[in-house]
């Protein structure tokens, strides 16, 4: 048998090592992640050893390389969209926007999952990333799931501060590499000093090579983050005065019209102001509770309570 030489071994080790080393769920909110484009695979730094076998990566704006993610929020849609076999279509909600998930006959337990959940309901999600660009310029994100559990909504909250707390961590290294002016192997070398990870600081310095408005995103993503822990902060209770009045006054109201079945959301607003709110604070109530996950819209018009 013909010898390897130190390249070659050290090629078999790599290859060996990324099938037995499973990629760590990352935790990234909603908008983020549809913001997510596809690493090409020759951005990589290690790109003298990635084959047809490296996985498909994704890469978000602030430079989150992503692999396999792990996301908690209200599934509100579900959809069995397969034809000779079944797949299942999710549409996962947090306090950011909504994630895509697929699950099919190669997902056995989440597609199992789907086909008895019942909707609404808090659930936990780890699976893999995906991006389908069907023609430049038109590029759809989604999830491919692996494991799904039902959970409560206090585990739901506490994945929104853990994820808004990492997030945070990383839009400000995003921020501090963008006022450097640094690029490249100088930016990576700038970034390792300040303690960033090394994979973080490669996505950063792949990502300010391809975003053309980084500031842009930066303050949507941080506004997104301030609105979800508000949610946060208005759904514990902790609220005094007139908010929690105005808020408890919502939900019977809603529970009083059917809210479990649903309710017009024109109606709903006519027979709130008819009781002396005013519009624009029940509009901010219900878009409170939509970001928390306490309602849904079923369909567009209609409020239905998750609980």
């Amino acid at each position: 048998m013909k010898r390897m030489d130190r390249i070659e071994i050290h090629r078999f080790l790599v290859e060996e090592l990324s099938l037995l080393k499973r990629e760590v769920a990352k935790r990234v909110f909603a908008r983020e992640f549809e913001a997510c484009r596809e690493l090409e695979k020759s951005s990589r730094s290690d790109s003298d050893f990635v084959d047809s076998k490296s996985p498909n990566l994704l890469i978000s704006p602030l430079g989150l390389i992503i692999n396999r993610i792990f996301v908690v929020g209200v599934v509100t849609e579900l959809d069995n969209i397969g034809t000779q076999s079944e797949m299942w279509k999710a549409r996962i909600v947090d306090p950011t926007g909504a994630f895509t998930v697929y699950a099919g006959q190669y997902q056995p337990e989440a597609s199992i999952f789907f086909s008895t959940v019942q909707i609404p309901a808090f659930i936990a999600l780890t699976g893999k990333a995906r991006v389908y660009e069907p023609e430049p310029g038109s590029v759809f994100v989604s999830i491919r799931a692996e494991e799904v559990n039902v959970v409560n909504e206090d585990i739901r909250n506490r994945w929104v501060v853990d994820t808004a707390e990492q997030t945070t961590e990383r839009l400000e290294s995003f921020l501090d590499a963008l006022a450097s002016g640094y690029h490249g192997e100088k930016l990576r070398e700038y970034l390792l000093e300040k303690s960033v990870s090394s994979e973080l600081a490669e996505g950063i310095s792949i990502a300010l090579d391809q975003e053309l408005a980084p500031n842009e995103f930066a303050k949507l993503l941080r506004a997104s983050i301030r609105e979800g822990l508000k949610t946060l902060d208005f759904n514990s209770g902790g609220g005094t005065g007139a908010k929690a009045d105005q808020k408890e006054f919502v939900l019977e109201l809603i529970r009083e019209m059917g809210g479990s079945k649903g309710v017009d959301y024109a109606a709903f607003i006519r027979a709130a102001v008819s009781r002396g709110i005013p519009e624009q604070v029940v509009e901010e109530v219900i878009r409170a509770l939509l970001a928390g996950g306490q309602c849904y819209e079923p369909k567009i018009g209609i409020i239905r309570l998750v609980r």
